[in-house]
């Protein structure tokens, strides 16, 4: 082999390593580039789902606090409507003692008499 043919395949050869690395410099990158993508995507959905626990979390709490005013109001009223029953109740029999009373002193004072 001539030094003219050497060279050749010597630029051949470098060409060809050249090739070679710029195409696995490529890959190189778009491997970083697809980490970096999914790393972002995987990070944005965790921060997605934490919003929407929080947010859940938040309107749960809301919920909850609703549950106990009405249970509070449900006692109020139930404590008020057994309140005003017993006392419908006394008047029914105060005024059920005081029309027999009432009664018994009329006999009474008619035997007096």
């Amino acid at each position: 082999m001539d030094t003219k043919q050497q060279k050749q395949v010597n630029e051949a050869a470098e060409k060809f390593a050249d090739a070679l690395k710029e195409s696995y410099q490529s890959i190189a990158d778009r491997s970083v580039s697809a980490q970096e993508l999914n790393a972002q995507v995987t990070q944005e959905f965790f921060n997605g789902v934490i919003n929407n626990l929080r947010t859940q979390a938040e309107n749960n709490r809301g919920l909850s606090e609703d549950l106990i005013e009405q249970q509070r109001k449900q006692r109020e009223a139930s404590q008020a409507l057994a309140q005003e029953s017993a006392d419908a109740y006394m008047d029914f029999l105060n005024s059920m003692f005081a029309y027999y009373r009432g009664n018994l002193d009329e006999v009474q004072r008619r035997a007096n008499q």
